[in-house]
């Protein structure tokens, strides 16, 4: 692994720092597309590159800040101080047991700094031209299928692609899998039920109605994880949902596309240490589940009405996922299925309460998954669930 040395080391004619917040720095600013410094990290772990490679931005809001290379490299550049240390070291593990279910890692550069230690500063891996994320062709696939009128035969065949391909990541990452402590199953209810009370705390107007019908069915699934087993634990994704899966071009793939797995940094919504210890496998997969609820909520705003037939094919989905992932996985020991209700609960209380929190437009998708799954004491009055008016932005 190459590295960089010292308290301001240049980098393409910059000036690292970190600053009191923890932030990482280039001449006092975040790095950006253009200035010369993805291409320098670049031209450390891949030989031969163009001094006057072209770099440009990936546009999207992140924390960290991704750059292409030359159309070849991603350059992820870290934001704050140790962010990227989790990913780098997930990532070379699988890339070690030859995974294609992740984008190829070239290389990982560090930044050996006098007082804060050494910690990841970027990571290189391959671009995948063409790639989206499952917030646009997962819903667009949806949509098509709602729109055809499919109800079994011809749905897309990518849950099971899923489903598959998280059992092999785990299944490498799970190799020294440990014993969860004694009290993990108190702990994993406790949190759930943190999330939930925070969820119904921040709850407002129709939204916040129809959580509270449901209070006592999700607190019931939650209460399910008191009885469950310590069972194994490894370090999952751990913020695992359609977002973070990128389809490409593969004119080899039976439909046309390569899925790959991005962003192992963890769940953010997590402190730092959080993010890093080890969890159950359940725990993605329930994040993935819950993630097709919330795709099928997405197609039904931009077809601009409640529609069962997503949610029928949110089911389809599910059960093809989870059936996939459970015939590909060869430590069958690592997954608990009676985790799934728990986890699920605790998931869309999370999703709820981030969205009454940073990004209220969002609020809808949980709103509607919440609505849709779990059974009301109809104690409050309430409207029924319906989509915002679509608009062609970013969920």
């Amino acid at each position: 692994m190459n590295s960089f040395d010292g308290l301001h080391p240049v980098i393409g004619g910059r000036v690292l720092s970190v600053d009191g917040d923890g932030r990482v720095l280039l001449d006092g600013r975040r790095p950006a597309a253009g200035d010369g410094v993805a291409r320098a990290i670049t031209a450390l772990v891949v030989h031969g590159l163009s001094p006057d490679a072209p770099e440009r931005g990936i546009a999207v809001d992140q924390t960290n800040t991704s750059v292409i290379v030359d159309d070849r490299f991603v350059v992820k550049i870290v934001g704050r101080w140790a962010a990227a240390d989790r990913a780098g070291h997930l990532l070379e593990r699988l890339g070690d047991a030859g995974s294609d279910d992740v984008a190829r890692v070239h290389g990982r550069v560090a930044w050996r700094h006098p007082e804060l230690g050494e910690s990841t500063l970027a990571i290189v891996t391959e671009y995948l031209p063409g790639a989206e994320d499952g917030w646009t062709w997962a819903v667009d696939d949806v949509v098509a299928a709602v729109e055809r009128g499919l109800d079994g035969p011809g749905d897309p065949a990518w849950p099971s692609t899923l489903g598959a391909q998280v059992a092999r990541i785990h299944d490498v990452l799970g190799a020294d899998a440990s014993p969860s402590g004694a009290d993990a199953a108190s702990a994993r209810r406790d949190r759930a039920a943190d999330a939930l009370a925070r969820a119904v705390a921040a709850g407002e107007g129709a939204a916040g109605e129809r959580l509270r019908n449901r209070r006592e069915a999700l607190a019931r699934d939650i209460r399910s994880l008191e009885g469950t087993a310590p069972g194994l634990e490894f370090p999952i994704h751990g913020d695992l949902h359609l977002g973070q899966v990128l389809a490409s071009p593969d004119p080899g793939a039976a439909d046309g596309r390569r899925y790959t797995l991005i962003d192992f940094d963890g769940d953010p919504q997590l402190d730092a240490a959080d993010r890093e210890r080890a969890d159950a496998a359940a725990r993605d997969v329930a994040h993935l589940l819950v993630s097709l609820d919330l795709i099928s909520a997405v197609a039904q705003k931009r077809l601009g009405r409640p529609d069962d037939r997503a949610w029928s094919w949110a089911d389809r989905a599910r059960a093809e996922l989870l059936a996939a992932y459970r015939a590909e996985l060869s430590r069958a020991e690592l997954f608990d299925a009676a985790l799934l209700p728990g986890f699920e609960a605790e998931q869309l209380a999370a999703e709820l309460h981030y969205a009454d929190r940073f990004l209220p437009p969002w609020r809808y998708a949980p709103d509607a998954a919440i609505t849709h799954r779990y059974a009301s004491t109809n104690e409050t009055p309430e409207s029924p669930w319906t989509p915002p008016p679509f608009e062609p932005t970013s969920t």
